[in-house]
């Protein structure tokens, strides 16, 4: 078995390629490839497929898709299931991409030049695609940029060892594009230099290091590095040797942290440093662990740096302290590298260049702890390409990465099994076994990190006497004052507080107005509603908190915030009428894309409230729909925690376009909110409909009738109600009572003016006159649809009124008729939600079984299948299964008719 990230994500057995099923489900795949031979928990596996928007009873749905992946791979490689997650084990030389990191690393311990090189030229032959090709999920996209880092890292090694065996002609032919791509890039302007020079073309060598040169102080306002001053000097005298100094070995490590756990990945993303020798830059929250992650890789790799360890705390986001100054620092350097304090030159700026000198060929590890910017660390960079540096900070330090190569390393909050095993280790084993429910808890609270976990275990162990029990309690009644030790540097408040003093004014109050969002995350637009303030100053502000880490740009525009940095914000909200602005600012867009949506039912949709914040722009429809998709987890949210008014609006606003694409247990979560928060009949309209489109109807009938009972003169409220019961009780096969329902509906649409919704009640009579044989009625009533839809410009509809008309003519044994009219209905569907179209494909297969047989339905139910599949719509990709399978029985496909009934029962256990 062979399996390939690198373009799309493929398995090969003997070289065939194997169906592993649609994106989500090679989602599941990627994320098993990327942990070979590793238990990923299923909660993290289900962040990796669906990000902060997982469906309901995802546990289910990633059942499922495991069981898929199962049996597309047959016996060759096996997922496993251990310890509450998933497991694929296979040969990790069958994996392009461990292939590719296995190959890199070894190149990097060889210390044959020429060996190396052959293996990082195989290593980058495996990765010209770019990975996970038709995946897009913040996950994958993280996963991506990561392989671009490492394959960048890969091409710079193999430029390096093609110059050490003497391939600087051949290389002259990529290096100087490469050059004009990057002309920032210092370690590929050396690279091009010293090709030149070996070349015989020193004039050019130097001439692009005046490009360089300008280039840096036209576009980053600095002069190159120590590096690549030396090698121009280096070129100038025609790269004499230099001479051997006087060295001392410096020892400056604190201890190693005793409880570390974990950080698997981040500890193999910084072993790349060993031949590389770039600056990594450990980025992250405050309180996250990266010191102690900085401590236990450069502890782990002692050996690695025979000259020495250095190591300072910069004090950049220090509670109490101010940040150490550089210079200040560089003469403690000069110190424990073995300069006597009287030869300590006088000027800071000969300090740095006496620090960079002594630093330029040994083989040092230099660790900058807690760095406030850039300007702190660029002069503690050593001299040379020899040593390696570590560098912790809770801003991103973009300048670093921009001007000194450095490569970010996010360092993110532990899983729930990490937060479990710290705990364990502060607190031993024993102690958390006799009492696991209270040390879940603690692990649980503790917000996966390492700091507030270290906290609480302090806590526990300074009153053995005292069970767990009672501080888990504490936990769950005062989160941070359970976690506030009165001792600054390790209190929550102060760690959070201290990120918050280098920011501006905007950014400060935008923080604490941040902790009100109701939902996962909020989006610019909501930001500058809840702020009351433009946009631009907004996005700024925003800027400042992500560069600091309190805040996460997860998806493009979008921002989260992890919860215990939430608690503190929402300690600091001053501004008591920020959520209502919020709240309010979601009902108005919500409106005006459900009018984009649907606008030939305005009757339906409660009026558009006055706009607050920026004004919403939809140039069509779909990205009106698109916005919808992407704020309905804040939607649900803003209905439980606005006020009531808002969850009515939604709940009105939103049920067509939750309905129409199959969005039915976000649609009954919020509706249900609404009903028992309102008792609004439009909401409990909906909650009833709800539970008749997950097959409920019986359950639905109490709530359909309590909508009933509240119509009063709302015409409006009264079409809907009929239609819906109408529906529901033809489910129940009552045909006599829908019947009276509709007619009923279509009568106070008739009365309300609402053509749209006399069209609907004309389809619905015409479903009832088909059952019941009273074929010329339903012809009158779907040609009138037609009629209708025409006139309003609705393709949704006309297409489910021709595909009506296509089931009419498949009961009258007109077979011309009846095609023509799916192929009009199909047509008219094109461009519209897919959800129509999948219930006109499976009208089409059913009537085609019927009239021509198993065998030509097929491709019909297999379609219908394809496009469930694709919309993720499973409670009618179990009636289209159903429907499959008895056409593949009576063809005398057995087995495939028996995977299809299995596959439609998980589905229906699933969703109730």
């Amino acid at each position: 078995m062979e399996f390939r990230v690198f373009g799309a994500v493929e398995a090969l057995a003997d070289g065939v390629r194997l169906d592993l099923g649609h994106a989500r489900q090679r989602c599941v795949l990627a994320a098993l490839l990327v942990d070979l031979n590793r238990p990923v928990p299923a909660e993290r596996l289900i962040d990796r497929v669906w990000g902060d928007r997982p469906p309901l009873r995802a546990d289910g749905v990633l059942r499922t898709y495991v069981s898929r992946l199962r049996r597309a791979l047959g016996p060759t490689a096996t997922i496993s299931r251990r310890a509450g997650g998933y497991q694929l084990d296979a040969d990790p030389d069958d994996v392009d991409l461990h292939r590719f990191r296995d190959l890199t690393a070894r190149a990097r311990r060889l210390d044959d030049t020429a060996h190396a090189l052959m293996l990082v030229e195989e290593a980058l032959a495996l990765s010209v695609a770019d990975p996970f090709t038709g995946l897009d999920t913040p996950w994958i996209e993280a996963e991506r940029q990561l392989v671009a880092v490492e394959r960048e890292a890969a091409q710079a090694h193999r430029i390096d060892l093609a110059l050490r065996v003497g391939r600087h002609a051949e290389l002259l032919a990529e290096l100087p594009a490469r050059a004009a791509e990057r002309p920032w890039d210092e370690r590929l302007a050396g690279q091009l230099m010293l090709a030149l020079h070996r070349a015989g073309r020193a004039a050019d060598a130097l001439r692009h290091y005046q490009v360089t040169r300008r280039a840096l102080i036209d576009h980053l306002g600095t002069e190159p590095g120590p590096e690549l001053r030396e090698l121009h000097q280096r070129v100038l005298d025609a790269d004499p040797s230099p001479a051997e100094p006087n060295r001392r070995v410096p020892q400056l490590l604190p201890a190693a942290p005793a409880a570390f756990t974990g950080r698997e990945r981040e500890l193999e993303a910084l072993d790349a440093l060993l031949d590389r020798a770039p600056v990594a830059l450990l980025t992250g929250g405050g309180g996250v662990g990266k010191t102690w992650l900085a401590l236990r890789w450069a502890h782990g790799h002692r050996d690695d740096f025979p000259d020495g360890r250095l190591h300072v705390d910069l004090r950049g986001f220090d509670p109490v302290a101010e940040p150490l100054a550089p210079d200040a620092v560089v003469r403690g350097f000069l110190g424990a590298l073995g300069v006597p304090p009287r030869e300590v030159p006088a000027d800071p700026d000969a300090q740095a260049g006496l620090y960079r000198e002594l630093t330029a060929d040994r083989r040092l590890l230099v660790v900058l702890d807690n760095a406030r910017d850039t300007g702190q660390v660029a002069p503690l960079l050593p001299g040379g390409t020899s040593c390696a540096v570590l560098v912790t900070s809770r801003h991103r330090l973009t300048g670093l990465v921009a001007t000194r190569g450095a490569v970010p390393v996010p360092v993110d909050v532990l899983d729930e099994p990490g937060s479990a095993d710290v705990l364990a280790r502060h607190l031993g084993a024993d102690r958390v076994a006799a009492e696991p429910e209270a040390a879940e808890v603690l692990a649980r609270h503790g917000g996966g990190l390492p700091l507030a976990l270290g906290v609480l275990a302090a806590r526990a162990k300074s009153a053995p006497h005292v069970p767990l029990a009672a501080l888990a309690d504490e936990v769950r009644a005062a989160r941070l004052d359970a976690l506030d030790t009165g001792d600054l540097p390790t209190s929550l408040r102060a760690v959070f507080a201290a990120s918050l003093r280098v920011l501006g004014a905007d950014a400060v109050r935008l923080f604490g107005l941040l902790g009100l969002v109701p939902g996962p995350d909020v989006a610019v637009p909501g930001a500058a509603a809840l702020a009351d303030l433009p946009v631009p100053r907004v996005r700024r502000a925003l800027r400042e908190l992500e560069d600091a880490h309190l805040v996460q740009q997860h998806v493009p525009g979008r921002y989260r915030m992890h919860d215990l940095v939430r608690l503190h914000a929402r300690e600091l909200a001053d501004d008591p009428a920020a959520l209502e602005r919020l709240c309010d600012h979601y009902c108005h867009v919500a409106s005006v894309a459900a009018a984009m949506f649907t606008p030939g039912e305005p009757h339906r949709r409660p009026p558009v409230p006055p706009l607050v914040g920026p004004d919403p722009a939809f140039p069509t429809h779909r990205e009106a729909m698109r916005w919808v998709d992407d704020e309905r987890a804040c939607l649900l949210a803003v209905a439980g925690h606005g006020q009531p008014r808002h969850a009515a609006h939604l709940s009105r606003a939103l049920a067509r376009y939750l309905d129409t694409t199959a969005q039915v247990h976000d649609a009954l979560a919020l509706h249900t909110v609404a009903a028992e928060r309102t008792g609004d009949g439009f909401a409990l309209t909906n909650r009833g409909f709800c539970l008749t489109r997950l097959g409920l109807a019986e359950e639905a009938l109490p709530f359909l009738r309590r909508a009933q009972a509240v119509v009063g003169d709302d015409l409006a409220l009264e079409n809907l109600v009929n239609t819906q019961l109408g529906i529901t009780v033809g489910m129940l096969g009552r045909n006599t009572e829908a019947e009276e329902f509709h007619a009923r509906a279509l009568a106070a649409a008739r009365r309300g003016g609402f053509r749209h919704s006399v069209a609907v009640a004309q389809i619905n009579s015409g479903d009832q006159d088909i059952i019941s044989g009273r074929y010329d009625s339903a012809r009158v009533r779907l040609e009138e649809a037609v009629d209708v839809a025409r006139d309003l410009g609705d393709p949704g509809l006309g297409a489910v009124a021709l595909g009506a008309l296509g089931v009419l003519y498949g009961h009258l044994g007109d077979k011309a008729a009846a095609y023509e009219y799916f192929e009009q209905a199909l047509k008219f569907s094109e461009g519209v939600v897919r959800t129509l179209r999948m219930g006109i494909l499976f009208d089409a297969a059913a009537t085609t079984h019927r009239l021509d047989g198993a065998e030509a339905a097929l491709p019909r139910y297999a379609e219908a299948l394809e496009l469930c599949r694709q919309t993720g719509y499973q409670a009618e990709q179990a009636r289209v299964q159903v429907a499959m399978a008895e056409a593949l029985t009576e063809s005398g496909r057995t087995a495939e008719a028996e995977e299809h009934r299995r596959s439609a029962s998980e589905i229906r256990a699933n969703l109730r």
